[in-house]
């Protein structure tokens, strides 16, 4: 239906979060119509509802929402099925509908069945995609969509299995609804109007159609800054259009005058009134910007008590350093401030305002510091009136745990969708398979998602716009499957901040007695400030702010400008904060330290499969966005303080300003001001920066030519003294001091510094004993000919580069059984050395001389699991102390940025989805074993004519969207699977083309269709028993209580379907019968005829291959790899009647080829069988007798060395040997940046 819209605006200053017409009014609420404010951050909404509640206004939440806010409550009022608010819920719930649709290779460009599994990253990553598709109008009309479309589709299947709406989709079902109600929504129908204060650029597309659809219901009114909307001065506006004047100002706004602007520059008229003075410091290396804040610091305190603002966009990351640095100086950053800002309670307040707001907002970090921090005790139930449907046991309550899991394994960060991308998580959240104990795990998973949902809620008044929307869906528990209560939300910042000192532990807040610390007193003086800023606003006939934004505004002024006195001595009035958080702060020294390009990044996020290409095409290309964002918040800055210094690290090669401080200072150099900026802080002393003395922490250094020169920190300096030449270190922290004590130790200077722990000291020295021990390790290239690299050499060695583990085709070519000894590391015949035999993991090395057994890896813990996969045994295998940082400590570096390019495992997994396609079609099931007679693939339904062609086309037709794009990725990509360029496979999808058997694809059909004696019939299976989901494997033959258990997925197993004059053959040389077993076929004992011969397959994407390459990735699979191994004695263990004759990777190339390693027992019919191109190698790299002495083929020999290698791998683990293992892959490790013995730098140490 067609409706009219009223949309005005008018002006604010720029630095004004709530103009003081509008929080008079917010002060005043009886005195003027209802008006709802929607805020533009959670922040400034945060500290609105503070500054409210500071003036004893009685706030009403619903009149102070964010836009996501404003969502949510049309949700609610629009009766919309119930919100699915918690993120990580509806994203577990999520995964799990994609894993079964990547299965059923509906996801044929994410994913190729039979070929791992569909993992929580790539959900992550279709959901990131179909996040930012859904920020446009026509979100799925963009012609290279890789599945977002598909996500949306199981979107849709999710809220209808769950009653109720998802957060990602609630824009649009409210935007729908909006448009189509016949009547105006609740929230909507008692207000005059809304009032959208000024907010940074830019709105969505969906976002503008929302409001847009707001304002055909209810008036609304935008206040803008003035300035470029270009350069990022102006914000988000919906219309544009003249600002009103007072003649069409409208009338349902409080009575005020509209602010005229009158420049728009840089600097504004509150600068020219501070008399602002502005230094430029230059920096060699920006690690000197720290020391050189701390001297500045120092030198101003000496002579001046006023406030001190340091800002720095990577203070999250150097909060630690940060507070050590100004401890070091007599300086406490928090505790023991003389402003209420600077107060422990005051500034949990402040977080817990701002928890929603920026780019933090509700990340872990964050929801630790608000509700995990001791600054603040909270009760543990902070909401006791709401009772769960069925477990009347279980509270809204976090699980730190959880979320920390969550966290780091779902990798749900702070900042816009944070809480939609918790919620989503947990909405689909169970207890992993190896969880022990899953009950207790789920009730956890249910109470966290619980929580989440009522903080949400809690949290309305200060949400922003992009997390309204979450507010009108519903929860359902990831584990009762029933709808969660949900707390009402507060009807403005005041009810908000009442809620929460109700949830705080007054009792125990009233125990602190640390002197800088007022505890319960800053609460007081909080309440005290804000009702005197009401009566002070009521007085004037203004407004009072009640929500979002401008109730954060509120009580960041409080903070800064409130004093507080302690009968203890002053301490100091410092803040070290980002841009983002310094909006709006002011101090006497300004302290410009962290803009640099590496801390304050312009860098647009990567959204994957969305190229520059496909952002034009969408209207997404938005480069500029963070920019014009820091632009806004530099302006202010430069005008915050008396005395601003801004540290430029133009100097280091890396290094330079960041964007908008990189523009600011093109700006002024092209002025008069440039050589103003020469002169030191006034506050600076001349003995600081003039003369030659080692206390001089300034020089001056020529920059720019004929500039001059610029002051710059210097960190050492040089004195000649008695005991010769003697470094001085430049610096306030301990580290500094330990490095002064290490240069006066050296030339045996007087220090009054001592050593904390002097064993410690050894700590350093790991380096460079295993430096040394890799120096002196034996090789195997020292090996003489015909001679064995003993196995007892294994003890000595501290990385496997010294033996050959990779195979090689001169190595396979040495025998390795012609060793004098079996296990061993290598027999040299000729020239070249054999393969070694597997000595993974290599020992710790210990020493009883030096104290450093810890530091090489033995752990006072052991590391048990209860299940294990083959990819995290082959972790333990590669490097235990890799493993155990990754899987035990859960510590690991961020995702890097992808290519423009189809990812790699991203083409292996639509390998596999073909694979699955094709053989689902051939009727083996996904996941299960198939029941019928298995049959070769030429001989059922895909060796038809084109059924196998035709079953691979409909697969790349139905499910790989990105196929045939005209970029280059694409008509590469196309071209290399079936040979088409994008017109040819526009014709076929037309019909009127058909393509001929072609390209990768075809080639992998016709590899299949070749295999005549191979009957598939498994693929992605899991071994598991009816009990449990997982296999104990027998990896020790005098041990049957031992071994592991193995849980994962095999790509394909198929029967060795042959002839009967075959069969006949082997049932003759007691390979086969057509008795039953209940036992499994022995490992370690006497060889006995078996029902079906059974091959493993492991499909690996390999480039090329080259003739070189060819057959070393199997190679590799065989002789590096365990799966092969493992899920071979698995199948064993679970079909008694079969035995493993084969194994083998199948190398997806240019060309496709089937290798298979087959059993000696069948080298008869070696040059019969057609299971694929059979290599039989392990004759001469392993004994035909087990471990136990008795007869066996290598085939069995090699199987048991590679599960006694597993066992191996976790003996190490329960040992709690976690020692490090350096070598060539630690080029590609991610935590070598933080191992003493990497090879992360290159080369050997």
């Amino acid at each position: 239906m067609e409706r009219t819209t009223w949309v005005t605006s008018e002006y604010v200053p720029a630095g004004e979060g709530c103009p003081l017409w509008l929080f008079e009014a917010l002060s005043n609420p009886l005195d003027h119509a209802p008006v709802m404010v929607v805020h533009p951050t959670e922040l400034h909404r945060q500290h609105t509802l503070e500054r409210l509640h500071e003036a004893g206004v009685a706030v009403a939440p619903q009149y102070h929402m964010t836009l996501n806010r404003l969502v949510r409550l049309l949700h609610v009022d629009l009766r919309l099925p119930v919100l699915l608010d918690d993120e990580a819920s509806t994203f577990m719930a999520l995964h799990a509908r994609c894993r079964s649709a990547a299965n059923n290779a509906e996801l044929p460009f994410l994913f190729t069945p039979g070929v791992g599994e569909w993992t929580l990253t790539k959900t992550r990553r279709l959901q990131r995609l179909h996040a930012e598709l859904l920020q446009l109008r026509r979100p799925f009309v963009w012609e290279g969509d890789p599945g977002a479309s598909v996500y949306h589709q199981l979107c849709l299947e999710v809220e209808k299995a769950a009653g109720g709406t998802l957060p990602a989709l609630v824009n649009l079902h409210v935007l729908e609804a909006l448009r189509s109600t016949p009547e105006t929504p609740f929230h909507l129908s008692e207000i005059e109007g809304v009032v959208v204060l000024s907010g940074a650029p830019d709105f969505t597309e969906i976002e503008q159609d929302v409001l847009m659809a707001v304002a055909s219901l209810t008036p609304v009114h935008q206040l803008l800054n003035p300035g470029s909307f270009r350069l990022g001065h102006h914000g988000a506006y919906l219309v544009d259009q003249p600002p009103c004047t007072d003649d069409t100002l409208p009338h349902w706004l409080p009575a005020h005058t509209p602010w005229v602007p009158t420049e728009d520059g840089w600097q504004t008229d509150v600068g020219l009134q501070r008399n602002t003075t502005c230094t430029r410091l230059t920096l060699d290396e920006r690690t000197h910007s720290i020391p050189a804040a701390l001297s500045l610091i120092q030198s101003y305190r000496a002579e001046h008590d006023g406030r001190i603002l340091v800002v720095d966009a990577g203070v999250r990351e150097r909060s630690n350093t940060w507070s050590t640095a100004l401890a070091s100086i007599g300086m406490s950053w928090s505790p023991g401030s003389s402003s209420l800002n600077q107060q422990p309670t005051h500034q949990a307040v402040l977080r817990a305002a701002r928890l929603a707001q920026g780019m933090s907002a509700w990340s872990l970090p964050s929801l630790r510091g608000v509700f995990f921090s001791s600054t603040v005790p909270f009760n543990d139930d902070p909401f006791p009136s709401l009772v769960h449907p069925t477990k009347t046991e279980w509270r809204p309550r976090a699980d730190a745990k959880v979320l920390d899991d969550i966290a780091r394994q779902f990798h749900v960060l702070g900042g816009p969708g944070a809480m939609s991308r918790w919620l989503g998580v947990l909405s689909g959240a169970k207890p992993s398979f190896a969880e022990r104990r899953p009950a207790q795990r789920a009730q956890a998973l249910e109470e966290t998602q619980w929580w989440l949902a009522c903080m949400l809620h809690t949290w309305a008044p200060l949400l922003p716009p992009e997390d309204r929307h979450l507010l009108r869906k519903s929860i359902i528990g990831c584990t009762s499957g029933e709808p969660l209560p949900r707390p009402e939300a507060p009807s403005s910042g005041m009810a908000w901040l009442s809620w929460l000192l109700s949830t705080v532990n007054m009792a125990q807040l009233d125990q602190r007695r640390a002197p800088f610390d007022m505890g319960v007193g800053a609460l007081q003086r909080l309440i005290e400030a804000l009702n005197d800023i009401k009566k002070h606003l009521l007085s004037l006939a203004l407004p009072f702010p009640n929500g979002g934004p401008a109730f954060i505004d509120v009580l960041e002024h409080i903070g800064s400008t409130t004093d507080v006195s302690h009968q203890s001595s002053r301490t100091h009035r410092i803040q070290v904060v980002t841009p983002d958080d310094a909006l709006g702060c002011t101090a006497e020294l300004v302290l410009l330290v962290g803009l640099d390009v590496d801390a304050w990044s312009m860098r647009s996020p990567t959204v994957p499969w969305l190229d520059a290409q496909a952002q034009l095409e969408l209207g997404l290309f938005q480069t500029d966005l963070l920019v014009r964002r820091g632009r806004h918040h530099l302006r202010h800055l430069l005008n915050a303080g008396k005395h601003v210094v801004v540290f430029d690290s133009s100097p280091e090669e890396s290094g330079g300003p960041s964007a908008p401080l990189a523009e600011w200072l093109t700006d002024v150099q092209r002025s008069g001001v440039w050589d103003n900026m020469r002169a030191p802080p006034a506050f600076l002393p001349p003995e600081q920066y003039e003369g030659d003395g080692s206390s001089r922490r300034f020089a001056w250094v020529a920059r720019e030519e004929g500039h001059g020169s610029w002051l710059t920190p210097r960190m050492y300096a040089t004195a000649v003294t008695e005991q010769g030449e003697r470094v001085v270190r430049h610096g306030f922290s301990g580290r500094d001091r330990r490095q002064q004590l290490g240069f006066d130790l050296r030339i045996h200077h007087p220090n009054s510094e001592s050593l904390n722990h002097p064993p410690a000291v050894m700590n350093a020295f790991e380096g460079e004993v295993q430096s040394d021990r890799r120096r002196r390790q034996p090789q195997a290239k020292w090996t003489g000919n015909h001679e064995t690299f003993s196995w007892a050499n294994r003890a000595n060695l501290v990385s496997v580069d010294a033996v050959t583990l990779r195979p090689t085709r001169a190595a396979l070519r040495v025998s390795g059984t012609a060793a004098s000894a079996f296990p061993h590391l290598g027999h040299r015949e000729e020239k070249s050395m054999s393969l070694s035999v597997d000595p993974r993991p290599l020992p710790p090395y210990s020493t009883a001389g030096l104290p450093l057994n810890h530091r090489f890896g033995a752990l006072d813990a052991a590391v048990e699991r209860p299940i294990w996969s083959a990819s995290r045994l082959e972790a333990w295998l590669k490097c235990p102390r890799q493993a155990w940082i990754k899987q035990t400590l859960n510590a690991d570096d961020d995702e890097g940025v992808g290519t423009e390019d189809v990812d790699v495992l991203v083409r292996g997994q639509l390998i596999h989805q073909v694979e699955a396609a094709i053989l689902e079609g051939h009727g083996v099931p996904m996941g299960n074993e198939t029941m019928a007679d298995p049959l070769p693939l030429h001989l059922g339904p895909m060796g038809h004519g084109r059924a196998g062609w035709d079953a691979v086309l409909d697969f790349l037709q139905r499910d790989v969207h990105w196929l045939g794009r005209h970029n280059a990725v694409s008509v590469h990509r196309t071209r290399d699977l079936i040979n088409a360029t994008p017109e040819m496979w526009l014709e076929h999808q037309e019909g009127a083309q058909e393509l001929p058997p072609l390209g990768r694809l075809a080639r992998l059909l016709e590899a299949d269709l070749a295999l005549h004696h191979a009957a598939p019939i498994a693929l992605e299976w899991s071994p598991a028993t009816k009990d449990d989901r997982s296999v104990q494997l027998d990896t020790m033959p005098d041990d049957p209580t031992g071994g592991l258990n193995l849980f994962g997925y095999a790509d394909r197993v198929d029967v060795v379907a042959m002839p009967d004059e075959y069969r006949s053959l082997l049932e003759e040389r007691g390979v086969l019968s057509d008795a039953d077993h209940t036992e499994p076929y022995p490992l370690h004992g006497e060889r006995r005829p078996a029902k079906r011969l059974v091959v493993i397959r492991d499909l690996k994407t390999v480039p090329g291959p080259t003739s070189d390459t060819a057959g070393l990735r199997h190679m590799r699979c065989l002789f590096e790899d365990l799966q092969l191994a493992l899920y071979a004695r698995a199948w064993e263990l679970l079909h008694p009647n079969d035995r493993v004759v084969g194994v083998g990777a199948t190398e997806v190339g240019e060309h496709t080829t089937h290798y298979v390693e087959l059993d000696g027992d069948l080298g008869v019919l070696a040059e019969q069988l057609e299971i694929g191109e059979i290599t039989q190698v392990f004759a001469q790299q392993f004994p035909a007798e087990t471990q136990t002495g008795a007869p066996t083929s290598p085939f069995r020999r090699w199987m048991a060395e590679r599960l006694s290698v597993a066992q191996r791998a976790v003996e190490t683990a329960r040992s709690g040997h976690v020692n490090p293992t350096p070598g060539k892959h630690c080029s590609y490790c991610s935590i070598a940046h933080s191992c003493a013995v990497s090879d992360y730098s290159g080369g050997d140490f």
